[in-house]
């Protein structure tokens, strides 16, 4: 069942909205006062806020913008089958810019495009464009890749474990990032695999953890949304000398001792930039690849007091990554801009 919330961003609400996170989004049809230069932004997604990662990251991306124009937000959290009637209902509302998240609406975000010509979409987490739509991607691949190099500096078991939400090519561009820079490191290191089937299912995502935890592994990573925090829960449940590593947002607090890195995605900036952008009648339909190179995605290690990590390994990633952003490493696994840019049917 969709949720729909309409949400007419003031002052006083976002300064609520800093203060308390995306939590402050009720199930209601809240209405606030508008005025004429007022402009009706639909975001659409088909995982629900509070992920306390990318969903509630582009979430805030739009709030921000939100700060600085006037936006009329209406929200809809929708489920399969429902995606292309619901952003065509809320077009008929007057809504003239579209955020659809994750790559599962590009179709029903592409029909809608083509039908609205008029109308603004802008599509995180996709690799997709078009005259009137615009993708905003991550090269997952580059701080993956890093995150690969410290788990492969740290472990002692010379086993490391990556846990994904779905298999599908848009995770598994983590994974590959994250076999490449540990074998990079260490050729003889054994990388193990496996899938949640959701990225909804955290106890499903700790179950897994344990396995490769039993399985040898000292350290686990994974990309799948909310299922994600099983992973802690595996970590602190295992002890201490069993590490975790977050993903999406800094996760690094998380638990004592045992979060080395958290594999950071800045899609709050990357939307607010976009939006605004719009706004301004400024819009672009280039594809937006976040990297290491224009600061929006990053291998984020745990602070000295959160998680002991050796200074020669800390010195060692920031040395990796200077090298990828010179162009004196080549992440195999990551296509180039063009490339990614060709590969949009």
């Amino acid at each position: 069942m969709k949720r729909m919330m309409s949400i007419f961003v003031t002052l006083s609400f976002l300064l609520a909205l800093v203060l308390s996170g995306c939590q402050a989004v009720k199930d209601s049809d809240s209405t606030s006062q508008t005025n004429s230069n007022t402009k009706k932004v639909l975001f659409l997604t088909p995982q629900r806020l509070g992920d306390e990662g990318p969903v509630d990251m582009i979430y805030k991306g739009v709030t921000n913008a939100a700060q600085k124009v006037s936006l009329d937000i209406k929200v809809v959290e929708a489920q399969r089958g429902e995606y292309e009637e619901s952003i065509q209902a809320m077009i008929a509302e007057g809504c003239e810019l579209v955020i659809a998240p994750f790559p599962e609406l590009i179709d029903a975000v592409k029909n809608a495009a083509d039908q609205n010509p008029n109308v603004a979409f802008i599509e995180p987490v996709t690799v997709v464009k078009g005259n009137n739509l615009q993708g905003i991607c991550c090269y997952e691949q580059q701080s993956s890749y890093l995150m690969g190099a410290l788990a492969a500096l740290m472990t002692r078991t010379n086993k490391i474990a990556f846990v994904g939400g779905v298999d599908n090519p848009d995770i598994n561009r983590y994974l590959d990032g994250y076999k490449e820079g540990a074998l990079a490191i260490n050729p003889t290191i054994e990388v193990q695999a496996s899938w949640i089937g959701s990225f909804e299912d955290p106890a499903k995502a700790k179950e897994l953890a344990l396995v490769h935890y039993n399985n040898g592994c000292d350290i686990v990573w994974g990309s799948g949304g909310k299922s994600g925090f099983g992973l802690y829960e595996a970590a602190e449940e295992m002890g201490k000398g069993y590490y975790v590593m977050g993903c999406s947002v800094d996760n690094n607090f998380r638990v004592p001792g045992q979060v080395l890195a958290s594999h950071v995605e800045n899609y709050t900036d990357a939307v607010e930039s976009a939006v605004l952008k719009w706004a301004n009648g400024e819009f672009s339909s280039d594809l937006v690849l976040m990297s290491l190179e224009n600061g929006y995605t990053d291998c984020l290690m745990a602070t000295e007091e959160q998680c002991e990590i050796p200074a020669e390994v800390r010195a060692k990633i920031d040395e990796l990554r200077k090298q990828i952003v010179s162009g004196e490493i080549k992440v195999k696994c990551m296509p180039t801009y063009d490339e990614v840019v060709a590969s949009i049917s």
